[in-house]
């Protein structure tokens, strides 16, 4: 069964279904309270404030002290900023990222000496998903998550379990904002990708195609982008003897396995006897040509404007990576800067990843454990790192729209706002204190929609929230227990409405 945008608004109330237990654990929600399912009239569409969108966009989602800074210094130079990483501090985050999460730094045989290959999985996933929510960086933090699907390796299968971390650190880490050839170079000659597209095993006499027919159609020109079978022949044979050394996983070129002849590849002779230098020389063809421009585009354009973009936007990006020889930041300020991007608003729905993330970060949640973060996202179907297949995880909304899907995220949303996971608890006693003993319902409904939504709704949705407040009785008092109960469930129907679930 399909959905549309429209079935979704109809449905996404928390319905008695929607908050009864699924026997996962982390969801163990009880049966609701008597109160109307919500049938919400609008939706993040409906968002006209230009700082929320990029927010939405370019973050794992605005926080009441992002919106304020931002709106205070201007987009521009928020965009400068963020596009220099560099010169944000991060040291606070990265200093209690070493503490808890030790072999996020270890080289490879590091891991492989302390033979304990969950820890190191469960670390990296933690501490990924802890830098995507608390990082100052953010805009950097949301192109590492880009990079990681973009040039993806499934880390629960043999040597990715101590692979995947050098990749996520010398790769995609280090290259995320530079120029694209740098990270299609460093992902070249990273043992993660060479290994598992099987360019190791690759030589003279029995060429491996895996990772020449990936890097072409999932790295650079896309799988229309003008190559032929023939092509990626030619680039396996280029690429015999780029392997790595045993026990380091260091990258080195062996001699002994490469096919010295010469070669053709994209109508480009490749003479006899060049070795190294011709795989190199590929790397600069494959990153320079015109079709890898427009797919590298339309892909952080999907991202980042719409699953089907529109062509002004995918185009003015591919012309800007042309023009500066495919600088990452010059592309993103391209498509954060543009008319279509800003007229993109609810197009885009929420990743689980992004949509834990988003949470997370709106309810102003401190010092959540990444592992407590990382169990919601096992639920939701998108555990980090864990697409099988080198083309990762998908970005158009129909991959994670469906019944299952928002059942799970509804229930998600209810286990997260009432406390469920001990790592990840609401200040509830921040909000209280903000509000004050005698704040009206009315005010109540007003304060959780600034805080989780950060922007007004229809005049209905308003109305339905009230109701549902004040309950049976038509009344509503912060200090009484019992109504003070209602307080989750009212962020949890915020969390699960088309308000939140699109950005």
């Amino acid at each position: 069964m399909s959905f549309t945008r429209r079935d979704f608004f109809k449905i996404s109330g928390l319905s008695a279904v929607a908050l009864g237990a699924t026997g996962s654990g982390l969801v163990q929600a009880r049966a609701p309270r008597s109160r109307p399912t919500i049938q919400w009239r609008g939706s993040a569409a409906d968002t006209v404030d230009p700082v929320l969108h990029l927010l939405r966009r370019a973050t794992f989602g605005p926080t009441r002290a992002s919106l304020r800074r931002v709106r205070r210094m201007g987009i521009e130079a928020w965009l400068d900023e963020q596009l220099s990483p560099e010169n944000i501090d991060d040291s606070r985050l990265e200093a209690r990222i070493s503490r808890r999460y030790e072999t996020v730094a270890m080289s490879v045989e590091e891991i492989t000496e302390l033979d304990d290959f969950a820890r190191v999985i469960r670390e990296l996933q933690a501490a990924t998903l802890e830098r995507f929510v608390y990082s100052h960086r953010q805009l950097f933090q949301a192109m590492v998550d880009y990079w990681s699907t973009h040039f993806s390796v499934f880390m629960f299968n043999g040597a990715m379990r101590a692979l995947k971390t050098g990749q996520d650190r010398d790769v995609i880490r280090a290259h995320a904002l530079g120029t694209f050839r740098e990270i299609l170079g460093a992902d070249a000659h990273g043992a993660a990708m060479l290994v598992y597209l099987d360019n190791v095993t690759s030589t003279a006499q029995a060429p491996n195609e895996n990772y020449a027919r990936e890097i072409m159609e999932l790295h650079t020109l896309g799988v229309n982008g003008g190559y032929t079978e023939t092509d990626v022949k030619e680039l396996a044979r280029i690429l015999t003897g780029w392997t790595v050394q045993r026990g380091s996983g260091e990258f080195i070129f062996a001699p002994r396995r490469h096919d010295w002849g010469g070669k053709t590849l994209l109508q480009q002779d490749f003479p006899a006897g060049h070795g190294l230098d011709e795989g190199e020389r590929a790397l600069d063809l494959l990153a320079g040509h015109e079709s890898t421009s427009r797919y590298v585009a339309h892909r952080l354009c999907v991202r980042y404007v719409a699953d089907d973009p529109p062509a002004g936007v995918v185009e003015a990006a591919a012309q800007t990576f042309r023009d500066t020889h495919g600088s990452i930041p010059a592309v993103l300020r391209t498509i954060f800067t543009h008319d279509d991007f800003y007229a993109s608003a609810g197009q885009k729905f929420r990743q689980p990843v992004q949509l834990i993330g988003a949470a997370v970060r709106t309810l102003e949640i401190p010092n959540a454990a990444g592992m407590g973060m990382h169990r919601a996202l096992m639920l939701l179907g998108q555990p980090l790192f864990a697409w099988p297949t080198p083309d990762g995880y998908p970005d158009e909304t129909s991959a994670w729209l469906n019944t299952n899907a928002l059942l799970a995220r509804w229930n998600i949303g209810l286990a997260l706002a009432e406390g469920h996971d001990k790592r990840v608890q609401v200040p509830w006693n921040i909000f209280e204190e903000e509000l004050g003993d005698d704040a009206s319902a009315e005010e109540v409904v007003d304060y959780f929609i600034d805080l989780v939504l950060h922007q007004s709704i229809h005049d209905d949705d308003r109305a339905q929230l009230l109701t549902y407040l004040m309950g049976s009785d038509n009344s509503f008092h912060l200090t009484d227990p019992e109504d003070r109960q209602r307080l989750p469930e009212l962020v949890a129907l915020l969390l699960d409405s088309p308000y939140f679930q699109w950005r």
